[in-house]
């Protein structure tokens, strides 16, 4: 069965923890993002957060301190068969402090104001049609691939033993490339025979391999659940 490529990462012993540097201004409009959409009003059926600005301050305690600028777009469609078609909002934000902190678990969590209570408010014109366009505001979204300095606190993304599986371009399986990964440290190719060793970098967010049928081959691009061997060939576990 075809597959969409995803890749669980991790290393073998003691290693310094990406997660321990100091988060980047990318992280920190994840983190918020995420947050702040989970308050969409009700009646609203789209919220956006763009970013204009994003200012680290210094490391106070165990809390790292972001000032933010940019908006918060919502779109309700209203009801057109009564000829109500909703309205537009954007709130601003203005420059204000959030601060980013690791939870109990080793996630990233924000504190701050999330609230705009002087959003402006626009009647919809038509069905479908947004008084106040996304494209006309100023700023981005957050990075949608998970950004390095993500990873939880706790430990780098557990490492998936066993099995991989590696697809080229249209998902298309490639046998040759096919491994099996163990937990001391060592792969063997596809037909279960040792091949060589496997290394992770943190810092670099690979994973290298020497020896064997991918000696010299590197797993890139360390997001989460995916490695990419090269532009058109990404690894994820067989299942």
């Amino acid at each position: 069965m075809e597959k969409r490529t995803r890749f669980v990462v991790g290393f073998l012993g003691t290693i310094a923890l990406a997660s321990a540097q100091a988060p980047s201004p990318a992280v920190l409009q994840q983190v918020l993002e995420k947050r702040l959409l989970a308050l969409r009003p009700g009646g609203m059926t789209e919220r956006q957060v763009v970013f204009e600005e994003v200012r680290a301050g210094a490391k106070a305690g165990n809390a790292y301190p972001f000032t933010v600028t940019g908006s918060i777009r919502d779109y309700g469609p209203g009801y057109p068969a009564n000829n109500f078609f909703g309205q537009t909002c954007v709130g601003r934000i203005p420059g204000w402090v959030f601060q980013l902190s690791r939870n109990a678990t080793g996630d990233w969590q924000v504190d701050g104001r999330m609230t705009v209570t002087d959003s402006r408010c626009e009647k919809n014109p038509a069905a479908g049609v947004s008084s106040i366009p996304l494209a006309s505001l100023k700023g981005a979204a957050a990075p949608a691939q998970l950004v390095p300095g993500a990873e939880r606190a706790s430990g780098p993304v557990e490492l998936h033993f066993g099995e991989w599986a590696c697809y080229g371009t249209g998902s298309r399986l490639m046998a040759g490339l096919g491994f099996f990964l163990q937990a001391d440290g060592t792969y063997f190719d596809g037909d279960k025979k040792p091949s060589g060793r496997w290394v992770r970098d943190v810092a670099a967010a690979k994973i290298s391999f020497r020896g064997g049928h991918l000696d010299g081959q590197s797993g890139s691009k360390l997001t989460g659940q995916r490695m990419t061997l090269s532009n058109t060939v990404s690894c994820e576990p067989w299942r």
